[in-house]
């Protein structure tokens, strides 16, 4: 399953792609078929470079994978590449990849921004949101399962609900989902900027289940920037949406992302994002260096950096936030939190890791814990902390 959004995410795919031909070629696999959103961006150009593989499947013709395999155990090529961007139903089973007790939820497909570095509109195709009333019954299903924690995805979670009602419904979807017994966190990934409204953040706020915790990517601050990079809001509402979060939500945990090196980029504009960086301290944040892809608008401009210069503004935007992460998180000292017990540690004996509402999986830190007892993994422990790390916490039960 590969994806196809910027050049390292489609190494790691070719990478991953050529250890499987191997074992094709050792007679390990009975079958190597190809899907996602590499496949759609290139699929002559794959069918072509990699003719070992028996099937090339797009980012839209997931359904079709059992009808896909069978024509491969028949020994027969294929290439099913159609619309872009399949979106799931609840009564579609699949298998988790992740833990039972925390689950993704996808809400919705595809975007309709035109930001001038992306392409996900060609990989994923047009948004199109789920029905409340399915997701709601997906979520009924996976909190039987074990779930403790819904993880709400979508290219612009913030859209959601535009599509086939012509407003919002995210505020709806969240009152929702408070009523399914056993979830006990509903966190909320990718929220388009210049589309969160206020009855989203104060669905947010008041809400039990909602994790007071935002995936808010940003992109840059600069306004000359952001106007290149077609974001739709400037640094002016951009900084009134995060004083109006943190009035309305004053635990609320932001993360979000920027990229350096964006063409045309000066010196002056990369000393602004890393002021605007001091002066919100976020407690959350990733940063890309700007991939120049072929087919989005950002590729054609003029005045494009240089790798050098990207790599120097990406490290020295990385250690600004190590340093602002190290002092928000001597902060925690002293205080408890509720942690979701994720497992035991496998590298320090006697300790377990966990996850505070302030830590989406896999992307934030983690709580280490430790203690003599065993404790149980997908259940929750109050936890006082006791020590910090760059992006950890340690604490006791």
């Amino acid at each position: 399953n590969t994806c196809g959004f910027i050049k390292d995410a489609q190494q790691e795919s070719i990478d991953t792609l050529l250890k499987l031909i191997e074992l094709k070629k050792e007679k390990k696999l009975a079958g190597l078929v190809v899907i996602g959103c590499l496949v759609q961006r290139y699929p002559k150009e794959l069918e072509k470079e990699f003719p070992e593989v028996d099937a090339f499947v797009g980012s839209g013709d997931y359904a079709k994978i059992s009808e896909v395999l069978e024509k491969v155990v028949e020994g027969r090529k294929l290439m099913s590449v159609h619309r872009a961007g399949y979106l799931a139903e609840a009564d579609e089973t699949r298998v988790s990849l992740t833990p039972r007790f925390f689950r993704y939820l996808k809400i919705s497909e595809g975007c309709n921004h035109t930001c001038s570095f992306c392409v996900i509109p060609s990989l994923r195709g047009k948004f199109r949101s789920r029905h409340i009333s399915d997701i709601v019954k997906e979520a009924g299903m996976l909190a039987k399962a074990g779930a403790r924690e819904l993880v709400l995805i979508g290219q612009d979670i913030t859209k959601f609900g535009c599509d086939y009602a012509k407003k919002p419904l995210l505020p709806d979807l969240l009152e929702a989902l408070e009523n399914i017994a056993g979830v006990d966190w509903i966190r909320l990934l990718y929220a388009y900027p210049s589309s969160v409204t206020e009855g989203m953040i104060r669905a947010i706020a008041g809400s039990k289940k909602v994790c007071h915790y935002l995936d808010l990517p940003l992109q840059h601050i600069n306004d000359r920037i952001l106007t290149s990079m077609r974001r739709g809001i400037g640094r002016k509402k951009t900084t009134e949406m995060i004083e109006r979060l943190r009035t309305l939500i004053p635990d609320l945990v932001l993360r979000t992302s920027f990229i350096v090196g964006f063409p045309g980029e000066t010196e002056k504009e990369f000393e602004e994002l890393l002021e605007f960086v001091r002066e919100m301290r976020f407690e959350r944040l990733g940063i890309f260096k700007y991939s120049r892809e072929r087919g989005s608008a950002a590729a054609q401009l003029p005045r494009q950096v240089s790798e050098r210069v990207k790599e120097k503004r990406y490290h020295r935007a990385m250690l600004l936030q190590q340093e602002i992460s190290r002092d928000m998180n001597r902060l925690m000292i002293g205080k408890t939190l509720q942690v979701l017990i994720e497992k035991r540690s496998d590298k320090v004996p006697r300790q377990w890791i966990g996850r505070s509402y302030r830590d989406a999986p896999d992307i934030d830190g983690n709580v280490m814990i430790g203690t003599l007892k065993t404790l149980k993994p997908g259940s929750f422990y109050p936890v006082r902390i006791t020590g910090s790390q760059d992006y950890d916490l340690m604490g006791q039960i």
